[in-house]
């Protein structure tokens, strides 16, 4: 049984391991935390996307950021996905890279998945006390008011949508604005390997909900706020991803 085990298989209380987290950025991932960092300190309430390719080491750069800079000081994360093993991976990262060093403020935090699925926990579980909730968009769509009390108190929040280009669909807006209403200082950071391949319909919807960040070319015709982004042929010429037997291997 593992040891930071408390009652179910979806809740975990972690314990930040001493020492130093012995896996070393990258220098993409590197340039993503200064330029969260800066915008961070610039502004209370924001709206922006971290775009990396996939295999670039979205879920990692976020949580050891947040872990710095939400949970280490007291504030809550709300993190959404629309797939089980977006959910996983996130919880998975959050308790394997919780590093004394990184978070010297805090001896212990908690984390809860909530999802359709058996294992997982259901929205009625909600404590005012967990820290960060791990959920399913529709899970939480569904029943938008269980999150009113574990709200309640809080006038800063962090909100994380993984594979964020699909948080122009009608539930993701629907989650942004009723937490939007209810907290003061929204953090709203999206994750995604592909912040322009949205249906024709739904082009202009993203811009909208991020707003934020530096923006490249692409980002300033897209009026998409983007705090860091690079692509998948930058990543191979800086030898982080390598190309070998056809197959593309990466060291993250």
């Amino acid at each position: 049984m593992d040891e930071d085990f408390i009652d179910s298989k979806a809740t975990y209380e972690i314990k930040p391991k001493k020492g130093v987290n012995p896996r070393t950025l990258q220098s993409h991932q590197t340039k993503a935390i200064e330029a969260l960092n800066n915008l961070n300190k610039k502004f209370s309430a924001y709206s922006t996307l971290i775009v990396l390719p996939t295999g670039g080491g979205k879920t990692y750069t976020a949580s050891t950021w947040l872990l710095s800079n939400a949970i280490d000081k007291g504030k809550k994360i709300l993190w959404l996905a629309h797939r089980q093993m977006l959910l996983e991976q996130a919880a998975e990262s959050f308790k394997k890279y919780a590093f004394a060093t990184d978070m010297p403020h805090v001896s212990s935090f908690n984390y809860r998945i909530i999802s359709g699925e058996p294992l997982h926990d259901s929205t009625i579980d909600i404590q005012p006390s967990d820290n960060i909730l791990i959920i399913s968009k529709d899970s939480l769509g569904r029943n938008l008011n269980r999150l009113d009390s574990w709200l309640a108190s809080e006038d800063e929040i962090f909100l994380v949508i993984d594979e964020a280009h699909h948080s122009t669909a009608k539930t993701y807006r629907k989650v942004i604005d009723y937490v939007k209403s209810r907290v003061k200082n929204l953090k709203l950071i999206g994750l995604t390997a592909t912040p322009f391949r949205t249906a024709e319909s739904e082009q202009g919807l993203l811009s909208k909900i991020y707003t934020d960040g530096t923006r490249d070319d692409q980002a300033v015709k897209n009026d998409v706020g983007i705090v860091y982004q690079i692509g998948l042929k930058d990543l191979i010429n800086s030898r982080i991803f390598l190309h070998r037997n056809l197959k593309l291997i990466t060291r993250i």
